[in-house]
């Protein structure tokens, strides 16, 4: 076992990696806003759909329940699978942790719209909030979402029901043994974001999990590749897939297609 200074030495090394990382990022991606991009689908993505500020009808609902969420003081017991334990956690820092921007959420809810996605697959429920920005865009599409732990797992349902959602799908455990068996229901997965397991050998068995349900013009978004040196090699080992063409690094997020006209190439975009 660490002792706890490794443990130490090795979270100061992750923190430092995730800095330096998107450090570079951002001098890289400086000025680019989607030049270079010859094609016109994902120069219209780079241009018009991720730079996009329009508030749509339902946002200032959504947003008012993470206003509440980031106060909850209320604590609950959380399972993690993905780095192991249980705790009891303040639903206001489980918020501040594991909550999408409001940003990163309602440009993940245009790419749905975009895509006009009928099947929608989310890894990490978390407390549900960038779970109904998946769900609305379509109230006729079907929105799958995993969650290990059964006490968030209940915010986010309650979440949803004040919101009005009543197409989602969701599937509480160890994202290990549930994934491969509801997988069989799927056809196609028009939208997947993954934000489960920090680790990077189970986030690419995860990704190709998905991925044989994947169509020409689905939309993959792996999030936190930053977030340590694993999920960073994560990331560069998927572009080595053959059915992966295109990829959009948004920094702390990672966008994938599968359209083999695109270039299979890496385009920097700032978020």
């Amino acid at each position: 076992m660490q002792s706890d200074l490794e443990k130490g030495m090795g979270k100061a090394a992750e923190l430092w990696f995730r800095i330096g990382s998107y450090a570079l990022f951002m001098l890289r991606s400086r000025n680019t806003m989607g030049y270079g991009i010859h094609s016109p689908y994902l120069f219209y993505i780079a241009r018009a759909i991720l730079p996009e500020t329009a508030a749509y009808y339902c946002f200032k609902d959504v947003e008012g329940i993470r206003g509440e969420l980031l106060r909850d003081k209320t604590e609950v017991g959380v399972e993690d699978f993905g780095v192991g334990g249980v705790g009891k956690r303040q639903v206001a820092k489980v918020a501040k942790v594991a909550l999408k921007s409001q940003r990163e959420a309602q440009a993940l809810f245009r790419l749905v719209n975009l895509v006009k996605a009928e099947t929608v697959v989310e890894l990490g429920t978390s407390l549900g909030v960038t779970t109904a920005y998946l769900a609305l865009p379509n109230k006729g599409a079907k929105v799958w979402t995993f969650e290990g732990s059964k006490a968030l797992l209940g915010i986010a349902k309650q979440n949803w029901k004040r919101l009005g959602i009543e197409n989602i799908e969701s599937v509480q455990g160890n994202i290990d043994e549930t994934l491969v068996r509801e997988a069989e229901k799927w056809g196609v997965v028009d939208f997947a974001f993954l934000d489960a397991n920090h680790r990077k050998e189970a986030t690419l068995r995860y990704f190709d999990v998905l991925a044989k349900h994947a169509g020409e013009k689905s939309i993959f978004a792996v999030d936190d590749i930053r977030y340590s040196r694993e999920m960073w090699e994560a990331w560069e080992e998927i572009e080595k897939r053959e059915d992966v063409s295109a990829r959009m690094d948004l920094g702390t997020m990672g966008l994938v297609f599968f359209d083999k006209h695109f270039p299979k190439q890496t385009f920097r975009i700032r978020l």
